[in-house]
């Protein structure tokens, strides 16, 4: 019988693609469809559905909500990803042939609310729900990887430079031990500038690079250094990498990303092993969301959002019967202040039957990590309380 056992991380790019998975044995990701001719385990971001033409530029597309066109027709976004990702995702059967996907961790560089949508959606006409999936961007699988390290890799900051298709990004990771738990940020410098004249003084890219990380380090403690993007596949880069690692360890590599989405997948859907660690940046919810409520016999604190959930993620649905309350009391802390402050909200439209006379529907979604939107609905009570078919909502500002 199939087993659920494999924890993914794909890092989904614009040409070409990685696919990782736990393994458990040496504790760490495992990169497939590597060979003697492609060491870095590359998969080209193609279709050809129906075997025909093949489609190679359908990331960008999407990226920007074109219209992905194929033998003059137009094509469903939904299902040009939904294949792209069933013959990934099937590579795995060449090494696992009897088990299935646990946890699937999905990574780009740049994401949307709604490409991370059509991405869900692909992954459901596959059969992975949503609680088997997460899609996260480069900074979240690059905390994970670092997390996954040995912890005298980040004793300090650690600093990690993407040069990839000619874009040069820097990230830096900083953790604030001083809070409980311990709170992780990345933050994220484009470095468009400095891109541009490598580009156009090919000659001295290695000493323009030089002097770029030199700035932007300058009197930081940095515990590690990454390096990874096929820019630095250079002959500069070897001698430049040497004088940098003085003081500090460096690395490079081109599976960091994938290898994070693989670690975030092992951390969400099997044993965790960074509870003590709260990853935040300006995606993620800053706030716990709860309420109170009778459960089971007992009344007990409900959380119903968890601070660190990207905002693009939430989407709480709970079914309550009201007893004799004319109002709901949500309560919202900040994990950064410890800040408390309670939101009320009315139960207007279903006044004199809110003593059990009434079932409510209630969703939370986010406009952004900062804006809640509670929604509210009348279910009704069975045949002698009928629902008013009432919908409200209340818009909810953390800070």
């Amino acid at each position: 019988m199939n087993e659920r056992k494999l924890l993914l991380g794909l890092d989904l790019g614009d040409r070409f693609s990685q696919l990782a998975v736990f393994d458990p044995q040496r504790m760490e990701a495992e990169l497939l469809e590597v060979t003697e001719e492609n060491p870095e385990g590359f998969i080209e971001t193609s279709v050809s559905l129906n075997q025909q033409e093949i489609i190679r530029d359908f990331m960008p597309k999407l990226r920007r909500g074109q219209a992905v066109i194929l033998d003059g027709k137009e094509a469903s976004p939904v299902n040009v990803m939904a294949y792209f990702l069933r013959k990934t995702l099937a590579l795995t059967k060449k090494k696992y042939p009897r088990d299935m996907i646990k946890k699937l961790v999905v990574t780009m560089d740049k994401t949307s609310p709604q490409l991370i949508t059509l991405i869900y959606e692909a992954l459901e006409k596959l059969g992975i729900s949503k609680d088997r999936a997460m899609v996260i961007n480069h900074k979240q699988c690059f905390a994970y990887f670092v997390l996954y390290q040995k912890k005298e890799l980040w004793i300090n900051d650690v600093g990690m430079f993407d040069y990839r298709d000619g874009e040069l990004s820097y990230y830096q990771l900083q953790l604030d031990r001083r809070k409980t738990p311990t709170l992780v940020a990345v933050k994220r410098r484009e470095l468009k500038d400095a891109a541009e004249l490598m580009a156009q003084d090919e000659n001295h890219s290695g000493i323009l690079f030089e002097n770029v990380v030199t700035g932007l380090i300058h009197k930081q403690i940095l515990s590690s250094l990454f390096m990874t993007g096929n820019g630095f596949d250079a002959p500069w880069s070897e001698d430049i990498f040497r004088r940098l690692c003085v003081g500090r360890r460096l690395f490079h590599g081109n599976n960091l990303f994938v290898s994070g989405a693989c670690y975030a997948a092992k951390e969400l859907g099997d044993k965790k092993r960074l509870e003590d660690f709260m990853l935040m940046d300006d995606d993620m919810v800053n706030s716990k969301i709860s309420m109170e409520a009778y459960r089971d016999g007992k009344y007990e604190e409900i959380t119903l959002v968890k601070a660190g959930e990207p905002w693009y993620q939430v989407s709480r649905d709970l079914d309550l019967i009201p007893d004799g309350d004319e109002e709901l009391c949500l309560r919202i802390v900040n994990v950064f202040t410890k800040a408390e402050k309670k939101i009320l909200v009315e139960l207007e439209p279903v006044l004199g039957r809110t003593n059990r006379h009434c079932r409510l529907s209630m969703k939370l979604l986010f406009a952004d990590a900062n804006t809640c939107v509670l929604t509210m609905r009348d279910l009704g009570f069975g045949e002698d309380y009928p629902t008013s078919n009432r919908i409200w909502e209340k818009t909810i500002r953390l800070s």
